[in-house]
């Protein structure tokens, strides 16, 4: 049951200025924000403006406060707290974007915890996802709507929609949980998970998670060949919700329950998930730079020495190079000499007549000794 609702008609949740809010700062907001209907907006990637799932949201610059939402318009529900936020204890924004080619929801999370907790502990054949900090993602693509986990049982989900728990922190290349039989579905090419974060168990700070997902109307457990997958169409409205569970101590089972819906029932029963558009997609956007670059390997004569070659596309009149180590250039295809060995990250920045664009490769470069 698709329901078409055009952008004039949305009533959107958009917190004022939500990019330009340091996150992690501050406790309650007086007063808090109205949170009214719960309609948001789902952008739309172009074909050659797909994020890479790097953990790096410098892909994600394109896509505006439209289609944001922030830590003021989450409900806790374990713990009773409601919306009385402290901001240094748990703060987040989210992103959400769509390719209907590619059937993916992609989803960039910024987010900053008092305490980040890589404790996972996990009884073998329990069903304890652990205590890790989760990010749990449900999607209905076609809106039916009902039960779809029954009694907590894995044995009992239904197929019409899924459920994905997120690790924060990917541990020994691990980093989904799917609820039922259908755990292909968090397995590449299907899925494809990347964070960052630089600190350790217990610290403070801000972290990046960005992925994506396939929707499937139908999900069989065997596998893609006996599934149904969903259609993501500009201008449809899919069921579509995201929480967080904040496991800020060492206590076992301790967890706030953060979430977009306004009811803890999103887990298990359809119905209640908020209503995503599937957006039109951005005037202008195409008139920007598609910033693209490639290198070639370092040779034995010239082990520290980088020749860079610009792909870029569009109107430009000036680039801007940064190679990770302090230097510049504004040259089209430079050629760099490194100073020493290591793990270097590269951006090349591209104006144009119609704004600008960037493109960051992360640990792109590496040097052996």
């Amino acid at each position: 049951m698709k329901k078409a609702v055009m952008g004039a008609a949305l009533a959107l949740l958009v917190s004022a200025s939500l990019s330009a809010r340091e996150l992690g700062q501050g406790a309650v907001m007086e007063p808090l924000p109205e949170i009214g209907e719960r309609v948001y907006q789902m952008f739309h990637f172009p074909d050659d403006r797909l994020p890479v799932i790097d953990g790096d949201l410098t892909d994600w610059e394109i896509v505006g406060d439209a289609y944001a939402q922030d830590t003021y318009q989450l409900i806790e529900f374990n713990r009773d707290i409601g919306r009385g936020y402290d901001l240094r204890d748990l703060d987040i924004r989210v992103r959400t974007g769509y390719h209907s080619g590619h059937n993916r929801i992609y989803v960039a999370v910024e987010y900053f915890d008092g305490f980040h907790n890589f404790d996972r502990v996990v009884t073998p054949g329990s069903g304890d996802l652990g205590n890790d900090d989760i990010f749990e993602i449900v999607v209905d693509t076609d809106r039916s709507g009902n039960d779809f986990i029954y009694d907590l049982d894995r044995r009992l989900m239904s197929t019409h929609a899924q459920n994905y728990h997120i690790y924060v922190h990917e541990r020994h290349g691990e980093h989904v949980w799917v609820w039922g039989d259908q755990r292909w579905l968090g397995d590449a090419p299907w899925s494809q998970w990347a964070s960052r974060y630089d600190g350790n168990h217990g610290s403070s700070g801000l972290s990046t998670l960005e992925f994506y997902v396939p929707p499937f109307d139908y999900a069989h457990p065997d596998g893609p060949r006996r599934s149904a997958p969903g259609t993501l169409a500009v201008g449809d409205t899919i069921g579509f919700d995201y929480s967080i569970l904040d496991r800020d101590d060492e206590e076992e089972k301790v967890v706030k329950f953060w979430a977009l819906c306004d009811t803890i029932m999103m887990y298990r029963d359809a119905d209640f998930l908020p209503a995503f558009v599937l957006a039109q997609p951005e005037p202008g956007l195409a008139a920007l730079p598609v910033v693209e670059f490639r290198s070639q390997a370092p040779t034995q004569q010239a082990p520290h020495t980088v020749r860079f070659t610009n792909f870029t596309r569009g109107e430009i009149a000036h680039f801007h190079w940064d190679f990770g180590d302090g230097d510049t250039s504004t040259e089209r295809d430079p050629v760099h000499q490194y100073r020493q060995p290591g793990r270097y990250t590269v951006t090349l920045e591209a104006e144009g007549s119609q704004g600008t664009s960037r493109r960051r490769k992360m640990d792109y470069v590496v040097l052996e000794r």
